[in-house]
């Protein structure tokens, strides 16, 4: 019997925990019903990668700084397309005159209508292939493609970027969000645009406002037998909090604990 209830013990306490993590706590609070869980904060990332290779010449950010749209933000240097440049000019610079020599020669009647096509027709793939090869010189220059703060930098001055290999992070910090897991008959408590209230560790002393505006229709994990009421509580759903960031305190990452103050009952 001693062995047995060596057993039980931690597997009841185990389910006490799971419980406690997944399905949130239901609770009143003063004059508000509220469900409380935790998550994490998480916002708008996008890698922002060259299109191109070559050696990084100039970082013109770090590690949280802020950018707007279309800042610099980094500019490498493209050996092999400036050399192909430089022939390509002098090639155009040679079509030209050729050109303008053989217009002076056709109205002299000293060559053809096809001589002088023929000069037109270099004249005009000359210029093709100078603006193909300027057109791709300007991806030698990295642009912020949106507004954010700079989260992660993975390459130096000197270092060689590689098409498509991030060479910075950037986030939107303006509007971020966090997710909590509700079992489903809490989730049918809860209703779009319920305020939220949110505290993080890095700020104790401060409450950050949000509301909800997603409730997943759609359990994030299904048992492979749903036959008992108990075992259909094992259900859980997101619960997607957004909250204002205008002063760029929350960073993807913090962990965070909410709660949504219910509107009513469905």
């Amino acid at each position: 019997m001693a062995d047995k209830r060596k057993i039980i013990i931690p597997v009841v306490l185990s389910v006490i925990i799971i419980g406690t993590a997944l399905f949130l706590i239901f609770r009143d609070k003063g004059d508000k019903k509220v469900v409380s869980g935790t998550g994490t904060i998480e916002a708008t990332e996008v890698d922002v990668s060259l299109k191109l290779s070559g050696k990084i010449l100039e970082m013109e950010v770090g590690e949280g700084e802020k950018v707007e749209e279309g800042d610099l933000l980094a500019v490498v240097k493209a050996t092999e397309i400036q050399a192909r440049r430089i022939g390509a000019a002098a090639l155009f610079n040679e079509a030209e005159i050729n050109l303008g020599r053989a217009k002076s020669l056709y109205r002299a009647g000293g060559i053809s209508k096809m001589d002088l096509d023929s000069a037109e027709s270099a004249y005009l793939q000359a210029k093709s292939s100078l603006e193909y090869i300027d057109a791709t010189l300007v991806d030698t220059k990295l642009y912020a493609p949106i507004s954010g703060v700079v989260t992660s930098k993975n390459l130096e001055v000197g270092e060689t970027a590689f098409p498509g290999v991030a060479l910075l992070t950037l986030a939107d910090l303006r509007l971020v969000w966090m997710k909590i897991y509700v079992a489903e008959p809490v989730m049918g408590l809860i209703n779009l645009g319920d305020e939220a209230r949110v505290m993080v560790d890095s700020y104790p002393s401060r409450t950050f406002s949000g509301k909800v505006t997603y409730i997943s229709q759609e359990p994030e994990f299904t048992p492979k037998n749903v036959q008992t009421q108990e075992e259909r509580t094992k259900l859980v759903f997101a619960v997607k909090i957004e909250l204002k960031n205008d002063d760029l305190a929350l960073k993807p990452g913090m962990p965070a604990d909410a709660e949504i103050l219910l509107s009513g009952n469905k």
